[in-house]
């Protein structure tokens, strides 16, 4: 019975990979995937003949995204990539680090590099939000107006949608979404950064570098403290230039925690053996549905995590008396 199970799981593995690089491609730079993926099977030796088209492809669409002509912002983006991706094979290679804190520093590196490029160039932080906001307004018009055509009602409205109170939200909602771009790039290079590592993991015969589980997630008691003095910093600072990078950083941090929590919630399911697929069914739909209450409580439950340690604490046998 154990024979048809195994390439029956490894089967929807893969149709999950494949969806979730869909996925990706979809809501992100396809960039930020392909770049890491084709740095990291290049990179290591030997590549199964069955991947090493997978892999010239991933090569093949980071050459053609990098060499794309584009504004400040993707510029910023592709600088992000090639410095991020060059930290993180480096990480891989020469540390024995966890997939997050190899990401992390990645991260950190694309943020120090992409402020020196474009401190080279001649480009500032105004600039960059400026080109955001315009394409993003512009995105949000062509939503309006095709809303306003695409419905039959006299009054010019879509069905189901008030165009007023459409267009009110975008006013409010372009400049936030400016104004957290870096946050926005940072979460997507973290989501690149991993999917290629599991693809990279499933290609390579010999991968360096560790996956880990999920329910295992976890990461240096440092970043709370970077979460504490951008708090700090949004509360007191007087330059909204400054402020506005604090909460991108507080913003990171705050899926940083979420993910901690989701995985400390994974870890439960799994010493309680496992949800059922009918489970597994009402935790997804009550996370698409309920996010607005979902996401604050699994961000709280890792921050309990994080100075509890409560997998820790679950798994280690209670002492008789």
């Amino acid at each position: 019975m154990s024979g048809p199970s195994e390439p029956l799981r490894r089967g929807l593995g893969l149709l999950m990979m494949v969806g979730a690089a869909f996925v990706f491609a979809v809501l992100a730079p396809i960039g930020l995937l392909t770049l890491p993926l084709a740095a990291l099977v290049f990179c290591s030796h030997p590549i199964p003949s069955r991947h090493r088209l997978a892999a010239a492809l991933a090569g093949g669409i980071s050459l053609w995204w990098l060499a794309q002509f584009g504004d400040p912002p993707d510029q910023v983006v592709r600088a992000a990539a090639v410095i991020g991706t060059a930290a993180f094979t480096m990480a891989v290679a020469f540390t024995n680090w966890s997939l997050i804190h190899r990401s992390l520093v990645a991260i950190a590196a694309a943020a120090i590099g992409v402020m020196a490029f474009t401190a080279v160039l001649g480009t500032s932080w105004p600039e960059v939000r400026w080109w955001v906001e315009s394409r993003i307004g512009v995105s949000a018009q062509i939503i309006l107006g095709w809303l306003a055509t695409s419905s039959g009602a006299k009054d010019g409205s879509a069905v189901g949608v008030d165009p007023l109170l459409l267009e009110d939200w975008f006013v409010v909602a372009v400049p936030l979404m400016a104004d957290f771009f870096p946050a926005t790039l940072a979460i997507q290079m973290l989501a690149g950064l991993a999917l290629a590592s599991v693809l990279y993991h499933r290609m390579t015969r010999r991968p360096r570098g560790t996956l880990g589980r999920f329910r295992d997630f976890s990461f240096t008691e440092h970043l709370g403290w970077a979460a504490v003095v951008a708090l700090g910093i949004v509360l007191v600072a007087r330059f909204a230039t400054v402020k506005i990078l604090a909460a991108n950083v507080l913003v990171v941090a705050g899926v940083l925690y979420a993910l901690r929590g989701a995985a400390v919630v994974s870890f439960a399911l799994a010493m309680a053996g496992g949800p059922g697929v009918f489970t597994t069914v009402v935790i997804v739909l009550a996370i698409l549905f309920m996010l607005p209450v979902v996401l604050p409580g699994t961000i709280l439950l890792g921050v309990v995590d994080a100075g509890l340690d409560l997998r820790q604490r679950w798994s280690t046998p209670r002492a008789r008396t």
